[in-house]
């Protein structure tokens, strides 16, 4: 059980320092002096738009869309599924490694045939551990996908949507766990076959971790760096955390339980009152 105590640890320290190398400090505010004529246009309230809601419900029936599929290619194809899994993981780190480097220009001095190289192998070798080691190093390496990955998608979600998000995967995992294809995973004749899904699932002693989780944390904790600046990320990291070993309780009672409902309920509530109040 070290290694499940410790993740949300693990995450917290990577995910701050990739914030600290990748993401710039809040410029301040830059005084203009007002043109002479300025025509206003009608501003439209964002809590007026569709577009936030509209996206979240796209996008959770995308991935139970996917999830189902995935259960199913699970049972006939293990084999494919294990590959997908193993393009998946390699190719979400490498990327967002490689988005987060150019768009910060971190290694701007360094030959580009050198930060592909160093990017890749760091990508090969988390793929490798995620897949081959269980425990701690699996951890760390699932922390670092998550964290990046979590990074570039929060710099591109505009505040509500992102708030909105948060707060219909926090039921919408509870759904999917209990009721949706995710329950389906604990069924017996599925057996071994679920290993097949390291990558997408992080082995943590006995105790399994979906990256998703990660990557829905780092997001929360991203959106508040972005918009509302390091304190407000760090409460709402801390809200992660909480409810991640609130999470953990649970599973005194229960065998399988979401690990987004509590983290991003809290997150989405932090995230909720900072901006709006």
């Amino acid at each position: 059980m070290r290694a499940v105590l410790l993740l949300p640890l693990l995450l917290t320290s990577v995910l701050w320092i990739a914030l600290y190398l990748f993401t710039p400090p809040p410029q301040p505010p830059v005084s203009t002096i007002p043109p002479i004529v300025t025509v206003e246009e009608p501003e439209v309230g964002p809590e007026s738009s569709p577009a936030p809601y509209l996206n979240a419900i796209v996008l959770m029936g995308f991935i139970a869309a996917s999830g189902t599929l995935l259960v199913l290619l699970l049972r006939l194809f293990p084999r494919i599924v294990g590959l997908l899994a193993v393009v998946a993981y390699f190719l979400v780190t490498s990327l967002s490694a490689l988005y987060l480097v150019a768009s910060s220009g971190v290694l701007y001095y360094v030959p580009d045939s050198v930060v592909l190289a160093l990017i890749f192998g760091v990508a090969g070798a988390a793929t490798f551990a995620v897949r081959r080691t269980t425990g701690l190093v699996a951890a760390l390496s699932a922390s670092l996908t998550g964290a990046l990955g979590g990074i570039v998608v929060g710099s591109v979600l505009p505040p509500l949507t992102a708030i909105v998000l948060l707060g219909s995967f926090a039921a919408f995992d509870a759904i999917m766990v209990w009721r949706g294809y995710l329950a389906a995973l604990k069924r017996p004749e599925l057996g071994e076959r679920v290993r097949g899904l390291r990558g997408m699932v992080v082995e943590l002693d006995g105790a399994t971790v979906g990256l998703g989780d990660l990557l829905f944390y780092s997001i929360a904790v991203a959106v508040a760096h972005r918009y509302l600046g390091s304190m407000a990320a760090a409460a709402v990291n801390v809200a992660v955390v909480a409810g991640y070993y609130l999470t953990i309780l649970m599973l005194r009672r229960w065998e399988q339980v979401p690990g987004l409902t509590i983290p991003l309920t809290l997150s989405a509530v932090i995230l909720l009152v900072l901006w709006f109040f």
